[in-house]
């Protein structure tokens, strides 16, 4: 038997040592383009919550922000201010004779008390950072985000597509879309947008803090086509960042980040929504039907269900039931950037509720029991 050295379709493992080996270079390059970015841009500023008094641990936190200024001039803080999940801090830069080099600055300040309350909520927040200048403007320099309190790990969002919804204050990037894959603590986004008119990709990768993500994405650029036999690697540039917050397995709140393309100190944002959406409609729920099973807090709680008809459905609701023990799940529909998506779900067998799920996903329930323990509805691979 004669073995051929040469064949049209390459084994597996070849293919799968070829994507390793791009998502490594792509990985490497943009590590190596991250800090210069942040040089370009300006101070990367990072946050801590830390008690005011460590013999008071009910007073609200003190904010500390640590950056590498990039002159010898730091600033001093102005003022801040807290309101509905926003914490604006404005500084003032000090002096004039400032040597151009990286200097280490510390500041410590407490936004709630600052805001005249007595306690931080827990949450998510905005935290923007801005700098006073002599003629009485402040520009935005930083954007952060900041959570005070409990840290949701109980999801992590869904790889696959990802699109921008319009809504309110928010913008929508027609044609433009994300993909995300969540492999460990590492999450991986590409997003495929446009620039100047023309097709453009910008890809990143960030450890994932519970329902946090700073992504710092580069522009890649100069490739082979498909068709290339050279196999030229793209270059890359330091292009924008992504913070994302995600509030279920497919749903995201995120703002985009860049510095002025006319050359100016400071930065622009975009905020965005953030749906996973079916690719067919998804009005009456038939993107949710398949074989699903319950998953609780111990293995031995699994059970399968086949969801595979449409029983009930509604302008705000919809109702998948089982062929086989007429299980139902019972869904409760939202407008969210236009698209109706289901917020709220319950699985019961017969009249006995067996859980209730906050956080939804397409392919991933997440919530809890009567008794209160953590309950997962999972979709089986079609």
């Amino acid at each position: 038997m004669m073995i051929s050295r040469t064949t049209r379709n390459p084994p597996s493992w070849v293919l799968r040592y070829f994507v390793a080996a791009t998502f490594a270079m792509a990985t490497a390059a943009h590590a190596a383009s991250v800090d210069s970015a942040a040089r370009a841009w300006g101070p990367e500023f990072k946050l801590e919550l830390v008690s005011a008094q460590s013999d008071i641990p009910a007073l609200p936190p003190d904010l500390v922000v640590s950056a590498e200024w990039p002159d010898s001039c730091l600033p001093q803080l102005l003022r801040s201010s807290m309101v509905d999940g926003h914490i604006d801090v404005e500084l003032r830069s000090t002096g004039h004779d400032c040597v151009k080099a990286p200097t280490p600055m510390s500041l410590r300040f407490n936004p709630s008390r600052e805001a005249g309350q007595m306690q931080m909520p827990v949450g998510v927040y905005e935290v923007r950072f801005y700098l006073a200048r002599d003629n009485g403007f402040s520009e935005l320099i930083a954007f952060n985000l900041l959570r005070a309190g409990w840290r949701d790990s109980s999801f992590r969002p869904e790889s696959g597509f990802w699109w921008s919804v319009s809504n309110t204050n928010r913008a929508l990037l027609a044609g433009s879309g994300l993909s995300m894959e969540q492999q460990g603590e590492t999450l991986a986004v590409t997003l495929l947008s446009y620039e100047a008119g023309n097709a453009v990709w910008y890809f990143g990768n960030a450890r994932s803090a519970g329902t946090l993500a700073r992504v710092p994405l580069v522009r890649m650029f100069g490739g082979d086509s498909p068709f290339s036999a050279v196999g030229t690697p793209p270059q890359v540039e330091a292009a924008l960042t992504l913070d994302l917050n995600f509030l279920s397995p497919s749903r995201a709140s995120a703002w985009l980040t860049r510095p002025f393309a006319d050359g100016r100190e400071g930065i622009e944002i975009q905020s965005l929504d953030l749906l996973r959406l079916p690719f067919a409609g998804n009005a009456n729920g038939a993107a949710w039907k398949g074989q699903w099973v319950l998953i609780g807090e111990e293995s031995r709680q699994a059970a399968v269900f086949d969801l595979g008809e449409v029983a009930t459905s509604g302008a705000g609701n919809f109702t998948l039931r089982s062929r086989a023990d007429g299980a139902e799940l019972q869904c409760r529909l939202e407008d969210f950037g236009g698209h109706s998506v289901p917020t709220f779900c319950s699985l019961l067998d017969g009249n006995e509720l067996l859980a209730d799920f906050d956080k939804i996903g397409l392919d991933r329930l997440i919530g809890r029991n009567p008794e209160g323990q953590n309950m997962r509805l999972v979709r089986l691979p079609r």
